[in-house]
């Protein structure tokens, strides 16, 4: 009977808690520290703690709900500007690179800009434009500080870089090199 009585209270307890919103939390006053004054409309209200009920009963499932629950939030994942080889395709976009080591070769570089969001844009824009017209090449876009650079290819020896530059060139990249560094080799 102790332990009923016990787990009835623990239940009623965590469920008062449950209860609470974060913007009730926010409003509530306490000794020794400010007070918060939230302006805001009911629908931004209702938002906000419906993603907080929706976090806590992602952490402490209910065991009285027999259905699962299907409400989620938006996915925010964006696709990332980077590719890297031939291998498999992860829902963001990247390809990833199995089997493979790090040695000394070569990339292409097209395009290093400033540290400015649009110098980001347009790396990422001639990205695209260079993986349209060379989809077996990987395309790298980085931020090596202080500026964002546009790299192309795996080539481990200078001849077979130049060839491809030749080519990027031809198509209006006139400021194109080769660089020298770390590239990624399959077995």
């Amino acid at each position: 009977m102790k332990h009923l009585f016990i787990t009835i209270c623990l239940a009623l307890v965590a469920f008062a808690a449950n209860a609470q919103t974060i913007t009730d939390e926010l409003r509530r006053s306490k000794d020794g520290e400010g007070t918060v004054v939230i302006n805001q409309s009911q629908e931004i209200e209702r938002l906000v703690n419906a993603a907080d009920v929706r976090r806590q009963a992602e952490k402490a499932p209910s065991a009285t709900t027999s259905e699962p629950s299907t409400a989620t939030a938006p996915s925010t994942e964006r696709g990332t500007s980077t590719t890297e080889g031939v291998a498999t395709t992860a829902e963001t976009g990247k390809k990833i690179m199995r089997h493979s080591y790090k040695t000394t070769g070569y990339r292409i570089q097209i395009y290093s800009g400033g540290n400015k969001r649009a110098d980001r844009i347009k790396c990422e824009q001639i990205a695209q434009r260079v993986k349209g017209s060379f989809p077996n090449l990987p395309v790298y876009v980085h931020f090596y500080s202080p500026s964002w650079k546009c790299r192309v290819g795996n080539f481990t020896n200078q001849e077979e870089a130049s060839a491809v530059l030749k080519q990027i060139r031809a198509m209006g990249y006139s400021q194109a090199c080769l660089v020298k560094g770390k590239i990624n080799v399959q077995y």
